[in-house]
């Protein structure tokens, strides 16, 4: 063996050994039938499959939820690093995702509320009794923070997908902070909890600003679940650590 191929073969060792604990990317897979803490309730589309992942370093998230009908319109989302999101407010972001045009779907996210409901566009703090400001973070009008968004029918199945630059959701001042835990956006790690609720019918009407003004919304159904392991990705962190050092030994060369 070469003293170059040694090198490589020394990084993606000692990367391989510590990638557990320092990978970047993080995925869930999830498909029907697969046993975990969680509740589904199909009435707002029966759940066949999720795939989801996200990247401490860069921030990119990406969700992706397969439908074995292709009835819903939108859904609402929270994740967290492990507990169910329900309850959480001043913690955790909410995305809602329209596909009431599928040719043209939308996502907002706001802070959210930790209540059981979709109220979060209109009530900002689920803590304190009445109806507090919300708490906008992404609205329709911003494009930049959107790498991609789709609404897709196939073979009798809806997919709905994103994948967004989450930097500015995870850096978000809250309006309503938790005296305990800190923020934490829209990101998960070695577990994920989520709190994804889908509707047949999604019917978002949007202001100047581009946030929710409106949402008429009916037949929900629930994907709610916590501790669910996410699988690590460290191969593209080694690969980089090779590339280092080699490139090091190109230099001293």
């Amino acid at each position: 063996m070469n003293h170059a191929a040694r090198i490589v073969t020394a990084a993606i060792a000692l990367a391989g050994a510590s990638g557990a604990a320092s990978a970047a990317q993080y995925v869930w897979d999830w498909n029907l039938g697969d046993p975990g803490a969680g509740a589904i309730n199909n009435a707002g589309g029966t759940f066949e499959s999720v795939h989801a992942e996200y990247n401490t370093n860069t921030k990119m998230f990406h969700w992706s939820t397969t439908f074995s009908d292709q009835v819903t319109e939108g859904f609402t989302l929270a994740v967290s690093g492990g507990p169910n999101p329900k309850g959480h407010a001043g913690e955790l972001a909410l995305i809602y995702f329209d596909a009431s045009n599928l040719a043209s779907p939308e996502i907002t996210a706001y802070a959210y509320n930790g209540k059981n409901s979709a109220s979060t566009y209109y009530d900002g703090n689920g803590n304190v009794g009445g109806n507090q400001p919300y708490d906008l973070i992404m609205d329709v009008n911003k494009a930049s923070w959107i790498q991609s968004i789709s609404a897709v029918d196939n073979a009798g199945k809806r997919t709905l997908s994103f994948t967004i630059n989450a930097s500015d959701v995870n850096g978000h001042s809250p309006m309503y902070p938790d005296m305990v835990d800190p923020w934490a956006g829209l990101a998960f790690g070695e577990q994920l909890g989520l709190w994804m609720h889908p509707y047949r019918n999604f019917d978002p009407t949007y202001g100047m600003n581009g946030e929710i003004t409106s949402l008429n919304a009916s037949n929900q159904g629930w994907f709610d679940g916590h501790s669910y392991t996410t699988t690590p990705t460290p191969g593209s962190l080694a690969l980089a650590s090779a590339g280092g050092l080699l490139m090091i030994k190109r230099r001293r060369k």
